[in-house]
């Protein structure tokens, strides 16, 4: 750890996943951002004979761990959709030698039995699933791919899992465990609350109290952040509203060109920007640790997904502000969002072919899962309305042990202003 590493000492949670890992069980560690999850594979990786294989949603996640570890003189070869064919013949060659990291993603593995084929015949000391919440159908994030992992982890000879998160409640972490197939796994939780974010919701009353908000508040705040939008449409309303306020901004989405994404995140990394105005499709795989706020222009989806973005800020542990606009009528994006996505997986259902009984199972868990995400979609918005500790609300939600009754973080905004009760009569 300190010949590699430079690192003196653990931080919490990470020497039990690391023991667990090297006693060869399977482990689900559940550990803030900037926490230092990475190095619960990458040490115990190097002190094991075979290959690590990390599992990873996003690209640019990958590139960046993998560029790390290669910058330490470690074999750590990448295979995804967005090498040319020739790094792709390289990092094979690397993985045929005997690499000791590799790096793909989960519809890789899914769907390239060749490539299974390779890792089958190298010795695989263990597999990693990063942002295991992506797992669940539960998860803010839903992959399918991530449900078929559990086949090919059989192909691979059932090698020890390591699933990492940020957050989980229960019901998310028994759906990762079953959907990976993990047997009798570590559980390591070192719990979610990080003293140096202070959580702020706002209520703003329409767009244009929004936006006048928002122009005050990046005049106030120092340093970078990010603002997250709801839809494209708002990302692009929202940087013509700053941009036309005089600040230095980017934007980020899916519709935009790939240059154009990396261009702006690139001027971001480099401190260069003010904001970058976002989709959700900006930040899991973003290492800047001095990001100093996140602004949700409208609540997001569910806890789940706050937590994880707003999270982003402050890796530093130095302090950062999230802040949520509040107004209920955002709840009719979300609705329709929900209703988007039920529809969609019932039309893709109905074009299998499934008996009558297991269409109507299939069909059931689908309307189990709408309803899950409009229980979600209201906790958020009972969290935005609060009077109560921000973060008392999310440790309630996370189910967060060992933490007293009297708790108050002293930091939100609900515990620095609080509203006043009438006195009893």
């Amino acid at each position: 750890m300190k010949r590699v590493f430079g690192l003196d000492a653990f931080r919490p949670g990470q020497e039990e996943v690391i023991d667990a890992i090297l006693n060869g069980r399977d482990a689900l560690a559940i550990m803030p951002t900037g926490s230092g999850k990475s190095l619960c594979y990458q040490l115990p990786g190097l002190h094991l004979r075979g290959a690590t294989v990390v599992i990873s949603p996003l690209i640019s996640l990958m590139k960046d761990q993998s560029d790390k570890l290669q910058a330490l003189g470690l074999d750590a070869p990448q295979l995804n959709s967005a090498l040319p064919k020739s790094e792709t013949e390289d990092s094979l060659d690397q993985i045929e030698d005997g690499a000791d990291f590799i790096f793909t993603t989960p519809e890789r593995l899914t769907t390239d039995a060749d490539f299974v084929a390779t890792l089958a015949a190298q010795k695989i000391d263990h597999v990693v699933v990063d942002e295991a919440h992506c797992v669940s159908q539960w998860g803010h994030d839903f992959r399918p791919a991530f449900v078929e992992l559990k086949r090919v982890f059989k192909a691979l000879g059932h090698p020890p899992i390591l699933a990492l998160t940020a957050t989980a409640t229960d019901a998310v972490v028994e759906d990762i465990i079953h959907s990976l197939g993990m047997r009798t796994p570590a559980v390591i939780n070192t719990g979610i609350f990080r003293d140096n974010l202070r959580l702020e919701s706002v209520n703003a009353s329409n767009d244009d109290d929004k936006r006048s908000r928002l122009v005050e508040l990046l005049r106030e705040l120092d340093g970078t952040g990010i603002v997250y939008a709801a839809t494209i449409k708002q990302v692009e309303a929202v940087y013509a509203d700053l941009t036309a306020a005089g600040f230095s901004v980017a934007k980020y989405h899916g519709k935009l060109g790939p240059r154009e994404r990396r261009e702006n995140q690139e001027r971001f990394m480099a401190g260069e920007l003010k904001a970058i105005v976002a989709t959700n499709a900006f930040g899991m795989g973003i290492d800047k640790a001095d990001i100093r706020f996140v602004i949700h222009y409208a609540f997001p989806g569910s806890l789940e997904a706050y937590y994880q973005e707003a999270g982003r800020a402050g890796r530093d542990s130095e302090p950062a502000r999230c802040i949520m606009f509040f107004n209920i009528q955002d709840r009719r994006t979300h609705k329709y969002f929900i209703g988007g996505r039920f529809r969609g997986a019932r039309t893709r259902l109905q074009q299998r072919r499934l008996s009558e009984a297991a269409m109507a199972a299939e069909l059931a868990k689908l309307e189990e899962k709408r309803q899950t995400d409009e229980t979600n979609l209201e906790r958020i918005i009972a969290y935005g309305q609060t009077a109560l500790c921000r973060w008392r609300a999310l440790l309630d939600y996370f189910k967060a042990e060992g933490v007293a009754a009297e708790f108050r973080c002293g930091t939100c905004d609900s515990c620095r202003n609080p509203i006043a009760l009438p006195a009893a009569s």
